[in-house]
């Protein structure tokens, strides 16, 4: 730790490895719906599409992280999460 640093910090985990040519769904305990695809996938053109209930197609975050689906119904964000869960009872099956 740093003197700049504030205390409790942690690193964020390391990314697991992905299977190649995969999209990979991961349940968050109580928390989102995690998708990432790998990185051979990107570059085959495989992509990824989240539509709302009516089919049109929402706009993907381009922020390089994998994307987090709402399952708690609090996100101001949603289909995304924004965080809003934590801290609250789980709500999230």
């Amino acid at each position: 730790m740093t003197p700049d640093e504030p205390p409790h910090t942690s690193s964020p985990k390391p990314r697991r490895p992905l299977p190649p040519r995969s999209v990979t769904v991961r349940c968050r305990l109580d928390g989102p719906l995690v998708v990432e695809i790998s990185p051979d996938s990107l570059a085959l053109g495989i992509g990824l599409r989240v539509t709302d209930h009516e089919g049109q197609e929402l706009a993907l975050p381009d922020d390089g992280r994998p994307l987090a689906l709402c399952r708690c119904g609090l996100s101001g964000r949603k289909p995304f999460c924004d965080g809003s869960h934590k801290g609250r009872p789980s709500t999230a099956g």
